[in-house]
């Protein structure tokens, strides 16, 4: 099936380009505005990306009542790599530098986007890096948190769900009480939106919690 865009920018002139572009092709399809509800690629293009562009999208998404959450590739001539996380945490899973927007080359972050797939140049990829390590030092770990959103303590009793043990023996290990560990999992489990116990230990392992 052929991903459907959306393509957003403060331009006109830019956006009808990357709309000529992309309408060339035939590996995706173009969205009119009264459809973009129904994208499964948000495309902004603009000269220049700051926070105030990242709200744009931030506001574009909220509109849209969806279970997955809508994918943006920014197509930039500008970007401050300060700003990836902050980016990412919007929707954004690709920076596409405005030289490389070919027909070609638009349509390969299109499918990547569309696909799961990170697009980022080597600078922001190593931005990216640095300012999760930052967080993860300056504002998760004093908290007993890591970049799961999980506790510590949360992964301790998980770990010990995965291995198959009943409440009371993971409190023995954890030398704790059975109210502690079900205060611990229930505490995650809703804070995360999850389901049960099964669902919490999958999230775990999926957000690299658990190995």
């Amino acid at each position: 099936m052929q991903p459907r865009v959306f393509v957003h920018s403060s331009d006109p002139i830019k956006r009808a380009g990357i709309i000529a572009l992309l309408g060339a092709s035939r590996e995706v399809t173009l969205l009119e505005d009264a459809d973009r509800a129904d994208a499964d690629v948000l495309v902004l293009a603009e000269s220049v990306v700051t926070e105030a562009q990242l709200n744009v999208i931030r506001k574009m998404r909220a509109e849209f009542e969806r279970e997955a959450p809508l994918p943006c590739l920014l197509v930039t001539d500008q970007f401050d790599e300060n700003d990836i996380l902050s980016a990412v945490q919007s929707g954004v899973v690709g920076v596409l530098p405005s030289v490389y927007a070919t027909q070609k080359g638009l349509t390969t972050a299109v499918m990547m986007a569309a696909n799961g797939s990170a697009l980022l140049p080597r600078p922001l990829q190593t931005a990216l890096l640095r300012q999760l390590h930052d967080l993860r030092r300056e504002v998760l770990e004093p908290n007993g948190l890591t970049l799961s959103g999980l506790g510590l303590r949360e992964i301790d009793a998980l770990r010990l769900v995965s291995e198959g043990f009943r409440t009371d023996e993971i409190a023995s290990k954890m030398v704790c009480s059975e109210g502690t560990v079900k205060n611990l999992l229930y505490g995650a489990i809703k804070r995360l939106g999850l389901a049960n116990r099964t669902h919490a230990v999958a999230y775990a392992i999926r957000s690299g919690a658990l190995a």
